[in-house]
């Protein structure tokens, strides 16, 4: 059973396949029909996996994933890709500028878990340069040699969030200096540091032995970072924001 976090890197990487880029073009984000009785809760308003825009919504049916598939199937017409994989039955068409993909999974009670994706294919252009240079910079103020796993933007109501994870061989204590500095250039201040090796209150954050936890505020703003390193010597670095609209530059 995948986690919606996976699901989400799934999508993402089933978009990447030839002939998407040929949508037409359509002015507006288009509503995906769900089921009549479909429970669905979104996932931020609009995000931006590594320059990838797109909307979320999740949802879940009483029916099976054969029946609300088929339920998409006749709702949502033809040309529709249907495909089996992981487990999973994803659909998928082009429609506009924009690409949408369903994907259905078994639910524990026997219905249905999905989730909708809604990819603007133009924007992708404009957000991959942006994505790439909001990188470089992570990797300019973080020590030589990072690497950026991931980086994910969401908006949801007046709150921009930005989930960046990076890798690399330097120690904690660096890490954490590095990153402490580049918050503060950005309008935040240190309000605590919880580390492992010398305060125990750090660990009701769950930190293992050597973990920084560094939370940061500022101006309608505020930042939580975790610095661990893992068996393989590889220390990471996750860094949550969250910025209300109104303040953002």
């Amino acid at each position: 059973m995948m986690t919606t976090a996976r699901m989400l890197r799934s999508i993402c990487l089933g978009l990447l396949t030839p002939g998407l880029t040929h949508a037409l073009a359509q002015a507006n984000w288009p509503e995906i029909p769900l089921p009549e009785h479909a429970r669905s809760y979104h996932i931020g308003q609009q995000m931006d996996l590594d320059g990838l825009p797109m909307r979320l919504t999740g949802f879940a049916t009483r029916s099976t994933p054969r029946q609300t598939g088929d339920w998409f199937v006749r709702t949502l017409g033809q040309p529709l890709m249907d495909d089996q994989r992981d487990g999973q039955r994803i659909l998928g068409r082009a429609q506009g500028e924009h690409y949408l993909t369903i994907r259905l999974e078994p639910a524990p009670d026997g219905g249905t878990r999905g989730l909708v994706a809604v990819t603007h294919l133009r924007a992708a252009l404009r957000s991959k340069a942006r994505s790439q240079e909001e990188r470089a910079r992570w990797r300019r103020l973080l020590p030589a040699g990072t690497e950026i796993a991931s980086l994910l933007n969401t908006q949801d109501g007046g709150q921009l969030s930005t989930h960046l994870v990076a890798t690399n061989r330097h120690g904690e204590a660096l890490n954490a200096q590095r990153l402490t500095a580049a918050l503060q250039e950005q309008g935040y201040a240190l309000e605590r540091r919880f580390d492992a090796a010398t305060d125990t209150k750090a660990h009701a954050f769950g930190s293992e032995t050597g973990a920084i936890t560094v939370l940061m505020r500022g101006p309608g703003k505020e930042a939580t970072a975790v610095i661990s390193r893992n068996a393989l010597g590889l220390t990471s670095i996750v860094l949550v924001t969250s910025v209300a609209v109104e303040t953002a530059p």
